[in-house]
């Protein structure tokens, strides 16, 4: 019994330290797992799909349409011509 309880104690103390190191995922960490997630979706779903192509496929999917970039540029705040 006295195991037991030493050995859940150890696993409680485990699991509150790594809880407390996680640290929030960046952009590129999150970009990287979706895609991984897509590509593996692709592949499973279709055998005779390469990863090349799972892979070309899953970026240009994620990617946000060529308009959407080019109008987030800066406004156009009236500024002075000379």
């Amino acid at each position: 019994m006295r195991r037991f309880i030493t050995a859940v104690a150890s696993g409680l103390v485990l699991l509150g330290s790594a809880a407390a190191s996680a640290q929030p995922q960046t952009a590129a960490v999150i970009a990287k797992r979706q895609l991984s997630e897509c590509m593996a979706k692709r592949m499973s779903a279709n055998k005779t799909v390469s990863y090349n192509d799972a892979l070309r496929v899953c970026k240009e999917r994620l990617q946000p349409p060529k308009d959407t970039l080019a109008s987030i540029g800066p406004a156009d705040t009236g500024a002075k011509s000379h």
